[in-house]
């Protein structure tokens, strides 16, 4: 995925998928906003069990998940 961050309902999620032992890909991201004079963020990891033979995956699965942790919190 892109290095660049993306902005989804007012939201910043910073897609940060990485490779753990064994070649497998775990899906991680952070969601940023700005709120009240403070930049608050929420790191939003997958289900231990939860991992991709490739960063392409993982990556699209992290932005999935940011996607809906920002939906349930709204």
């Amino acid at each position: 995925m892109s290095e660049a961050d993306i902005e989804y309902r007012g939201h910043i999620i910073d897609v940060q998928s990485f490779e753990s032992e064994g070649k497998w890909w775990r899906p991680k991201a952070v969601v940023s906003i700005y709120h009240g004079g403070t930049v608050h963020t929420k790191m939003v990891a997958a289900p231990i069990d939860v991992m991709f033979d490739s960063e392409v995956a993982a990556d699209t699965y992290s932005l999935e998940m940011a996607k809906k942790w920002i939906d349930d919190k709204s």
